[in-house]
């Protein structure tokens, strides 16, 4: 459910246009909600549907950082994405995340130890460092200093992977707030 109204891609072209070029970008764990709701009018991308553009411009901008063409793997889009959730607390991006975390690797207990504290979860080193970074700018981005970014190329990151694990933060950092503020997945 979205605590505004929302537009079902049949009833608006512009929607509904939005909406296909949109899932065509996405990964193919998406394909299938997590909640049980009507993603056509209560999803997030339904959330966006009064300003067809936006609903474009923003998915269309996660569609292009999630690229298989780009350096990091799904695996870690959803490492990212569930701690920005986990961090900032969104019930709906928080379930989803580590959910499509869960399809993606396949292994639940590591899904449910990044939801619980990825500190704690069995992963790399690296990828350790690339979550503390998440976590810093989900939490005060003012703060992430150029050794922050060190510590990211110290462990293998460079620039272009850098500014990869930066975007897909911030837009998940947006779209968590979207959800929170719109009501979406909340009854």
């Amino acid at each position: 459910m979205t605590w505004i109204k929302t537009v079902r891609p049949s009833a608006d072209a512009a929607v509904k246009a939005a909406r296909e070029a949109q899932y065509s970008m996405y990964p193919p764990e998406y394909v299938d909600p997590v909640l049980p709701i009507d993603d056509e009018t209560d999803g997030i991308v339904a959330s966006h549907s009064l300003i067809p553009d936006a609903l474009h411009h923003a998915f269309a901008t996660f569609g292009a950082l999630m690229s298989p063409d780009l350096p990091l793997s799904r695996r870690q889009h959803e490492m990212i994405a569930a701690v920005v959730s986990v961090t900032n607390r969104c019930f709906y991006c928080s379930l989803s995340h580590v959910e499509f975390r869960r399809r993606v690797t396949l292994d639940d207990e590591l899904a449910e130890s990044i939801r619980r504290d990825y500190r704690s979860a069995a992963i790399d080193e690296r990828d350790r460092i690339m979550l503390d970074y998440v976590a810093q700018l989900t939490r005060d981005a003012g703060r992430i200093t150029r050794a922050d970014h060190e510590r990211l190329k110290s462990a293998g990151f460079d620039d272009r992977v850098v500014l990869q694990i930066t975007l897909i933060a911030s837009w998940f950092n947006y779209i968590n707030r979207v959800a929170d503020a719109l009501g979406v997945g909340k009854s």
